[in-house]
């Protein structure tokens, strides 16, 4: 059952992954052009869900909550990875340095 849980997750993840790479925000900000239609961004999204609504059905509460845990690991993960990917300038890490030193100006 524990495969069948960690293929669940990833099976999620990579929804996740794909519903990440095709944000419309995301991707107007880089200036990549158009993101994913709202048709894609729910079948997306359902398919993610997929996994756990098939625990719940099953009646299996254990596979439910280590599939639900490790989907918002992944999707922590891919987040991190994408938000990383996505400011090539480094201007987040320049604002987060000139606020510790208006900080340490104090």
């Amino acid at each position: 059952m524990t495969l069948l849980t960690l293929a669940a997750i990833l099976f999620s993840a990579s929804f996740v992954l794909f519903l990440g790479l095709g944000d419309p925000k995301r991707r107007r900000a880089a200036r990549r052009g158009a993101g994913h239609r709202e048709t894609v961004r729910r079948l997306l999204s359902f398919l993610a869900l997929l996994p756990g609504m098939a625990f719940l059905l099953y009646g299996d509460a254990a596979a439910f909550l280590l599939w639900l845990g490790g989907a918002a690991v992944a999707g922590w993960i891919v987040t991190l990875v994408l938000a990383s990917r996505s400011d090539p300038k480094g201007v987040r890490r320049r604002g987060v340095q000139g606020r510790q030193e208006a900080q340490s100006a104090y």
